[in-house]
């Protein structure tokens, strides 16, 4: 609710909004030929004036007929997406280029090297990630909730740093469980862009009936501001890649709730962002099929992060955001793959 009130705010002063007899008429249009409330009218920015064909857009009843279809997304596979530390070990198994898992931990259980340590305060805490560092070889780390959810909780840890941040995420820690990652090292191209996180590329895969998997579609997010992370929950924002060509096109958009604000160029380094041609993106799709073979979900929302040498999988998301990809598409209901699933939900 709170986020809905947020939609009206920016809505309300929004200067790029259409007149109020279009909107009226189109809101009208879109619930009688969706069938349902237009309750995405205003999060999917239809009402700007640059938005022309609002009926190509998923309604938030269709959206849910994806990703609740129990004919696509199964349970038990979206157990092992969700559960980062399961997703992570996963990848090592199979041979899918991720981030090593140096460690992880279940509240003050801290688990290294196959071996279990109880840590109860903020000095053993510090000596156990003095440990790692040196047993690893690194000197930046990065953790992630094992159940988190659109970048929140992330920590970035330091060796040079450590013993002023133990003080900042100590309770974090001690009261949730963590898994530990080697930092990856960006692509340089990208982090022309934006350095301050790793910049990733959305696809989305879908299996068809007959096992064949296909990408409908791709988007490109970057963080802002000092965020560690690019998730539009945490201020980043998205823009469209050109499937063909791996260039990105069109403006960015921040989420709605984030001030739904507009860009041609990143807002901290002023970085053109049309036509940056994304680095390794066929493999970075060659990259996704290949995982969605292993995690049998016939629609995931892959998060692939561009190294020096290549794509490597960040998560892999059983509900991907398809506000997002339906926004940065130009609206879903036009693409031949989400014609073909929504009729296939239908039957």
């Amino acid at each position: 609710m709170i986020s809905r009130l947020k939609h009206f705010k920016v809505f309300f002063s929004d200067k790029d909004r259409k007149n109020w007899l279009i909107i009226i008429k189109e809101i009208i249009q879109f619930s009688l030929y969706k069938k349902v409330l237009p309750t995405d009218y205003i999060r999917k920015f239809l009402y700007r004036k640059d938005i022309t064909d609002i009926k190509s857009y998923l309604s938030f009843k269709e959206f849910n007929s994806i990703l609740l279809s129990k004919k696509l997304v199964f349970p038990i596979v979206t157990t092992l997406l969700e559960n980062k530390l399961i997703f992570s070990i996963m990848c090592e198994q199979y041979k899918l280029p991720a981030p090593k898992l140096l460690g992880y931990n279940y509240k003050n259980s801290f688990f290294l090297n196959k071996k279990n340590s109880l840590v109860s305060n903020k000095k053993e805490l510090a000596s156990f990630f003095q440990k790692l560092f040196t047993v690893t070889k690194t000197d930046t780390i990065f953790l992630k909730p094992i159940d988190g959810i659109a970048g929140k909780g992330c920590i970035l840890l330091k060796q040079e740093t450590i013993n002023n941040q133990i003080d900042e995420c100590a309770h974090a820690l001690f009261n949730n469980s963590y898994i530990y990652q080697e930092y990856i090292n960006q692509h340089h191209k990208i982090n022309s862009i934006y350095s301050s996180s790793i910049n990733t590329t959305r696809i989305i895969t879908y299996t068809n009936d007959l096992n064949v998997i296909q990408v409908i579609s791709s988007l490109m997010r970057f963080g802002t501001g000092e965020t560690i992370t690019d998730n539009t929950g945490t201020g980043g924002f998205y823009i469209s890649v050109n499937h063909n060509t791996g260039t990105l096109e069109g403006v960015a958009r921040q989420d709605i709730v984030k001030g739904g604000k507009t860009f041609t160029r990143h807002p901290n380094t002023n970085t053109e962002l049309e036509g940056f041609i994304v680095p390794h993106y066929k493999e970075s799709c060659e990259l996704a099929k290949s995982a969605s073979a292993f995690f049998p979900n016939r629609i995931i929302g892959w998060d692939i992060a561009i190294s020096e040498s290549g794509p490597t999988i960040v998560e892999g998301n059983h509900n991907p955001s398809l506000h997002m990809s339906d926004v940065a598409y130009g609206g879903y209901c036009k693409h031949p793959l989400i014609k073909e699933i929504l009729m296939e939900i239908d039957n």
